[in-house]
């Protein structure tokens, strides 16, 4: 083929076939509802985790959204962000060069290249439940199965996830990212249709 063809830079053509992946995300939307259920283990470990946040002992009901949202922003940007920081030292020889820190990211393999990775994939969901946990703090604040459904999300992207990306335990990362992004479809589906 031609550089100039529309199949430029494919390689393996059996990898488009990954796309039919898609709808495994939406076949785990009625998954992600049975287990946020009011009073489930979900809501246990979402309290849990709130508990963590300095003064949350008073977060009033509809204030749950707003305190997993800290706790979201929090591992988002600060704890994987220094993590991810802390890769790209530790993968390249000399100390991280901190006018160029982005420079020697193409030379990163193995735990480095794994630990920016999982931060940056942490970014790149973070506004899916940005947009779904402000809708539902708009339409929603005390909903405890939105609220089960968003904390699902949290608890997947920083306790699963993130530890599966980074010890390259490749099943469960792939598990704990599909019910993420499953959770925060289903949040916004539900605003959408109210059925709460």
């Amino acid at each position: 083929m031609s550089s100039n063809s529309l199949f430029d830079g494919v390689e393996n053509p059996n990898g488009f076939f990954l796309a039919a992946f898609g709808p495994v995300f939406l076949a785990a939307i009625p998954l992600t509802s049975y287990i946020t259920a009011p009073n489930s283990f979900v809501q246990s470990a979402v309290e849990t985790l709130l508990a963590l946040i300095p003064g949350s002992n008073s977060i009033a009901p509809d204030r749950v959204i707003p305190a997993l949202s800290a706790v979201y922003i929090f591992w988002t940007f600060a704890a994987t962000g220094a993590a991810s920081a802390a890769a790209l030292g530790a993968g390249n020889k000399g100390a991280l060069d901190n006018n160029h820190p982005r420079q020697h990211i193409n030379s990163l393999r193995g735990l480095p290249l794994r630990m920016r990775s999982a931060h940056y994939n942490i970014l790149e969901m973070f506004p899916g439940f940005a947009l779904a946990a402000a809708l539902a703090q708009v339409t929603a604040p005390a909903n405890q199965n939105v609220i089960n459904l968003l904390g699902l999300h949290v608890l997947l992207k920083t306790v699963v996830y993130y530890p599966a990306y980074v010890f390259d335990i490749a099943p469960l990362r792939s598990l704990a990212h599909v019910g993420a992004t499953a959770s925060v479809i289903n949040v916004a589906w539900k605003l959408a249709t109210g059925a709460l």
